[in-house]
């Protein structure tokens, strides 16, 4: 006899195929930026035209934790898929994802600073902080609050199944 599924299943099955495109977006995106640097394309997404190592390699460091980060959530919804919404391995691995997702947005952030303190050109420090920079730190950092959520609801449940 086949297990039921659970009724969300579906939906979260198609979140979950969402996340592993946009892993394999940001794959394609970087090994053409790495594979071709001088496409017109690639120019607009690097964080510093003028070429500087630094912040390349801070940008493929926050790359490769975003990558992580959506792998991390591909797992979380893969648990959730089979139907197991409130356990403790689900709220690790949000936890987890919501570290890799904040620890990769603010390298990235911090890149183009991390660029004008690296430059050969005197010209002072630079710290550069747009809106969107913002925006995207305290979108990373709500992650936090949505595993503590999850964590809480994961207590009530254990709270619950020992009552009956």
């Amino acid at each position: 006899m086949e297990k039921a599924q659970w009724p969300g299943a579906p939906t979260v099955r198609r979140v979950r195929r969402i996340v592993q495109g946009l892993a394999l977006i940001l794959v394609a995106l970087f090994l053409a930026m790495w594979l071709k640097p001088s496409n017109p394309v690639i120019e607009v997404l690097r964080a510093d035209p003028g070429g500087n190592p630094w912040v390349d390699a801070a940008m493929l460091i926050g790359a490769l934790g975003l990558f992580g980060a959506l792998l991390q959530l591909e797992r979380v919804l893969g648990a959730l898929e089979r139907g197991f919404p409130f356990t403790r391995k689900i709220v690790t691995g949000f936890y987890r994802f919501a570290a890799l997702a904040s620890g990769s947005m603010f390298i990235v952030v911090a890149a183009p600073t991390l660029g004008s303190l690296t430059s050969l050109v005197p010209h002072g420090v630079a710290i550069t902080l747009r809106m969107i920079d913002v925006l995207l730190l305290v979108i990373c950092l709500s992650f936090f609050a949505v595993a503590a959520l999850i964590a809480e609801a994961v207590r009530i449940d254990r709270d619950n199944r020992s009552i009956v």
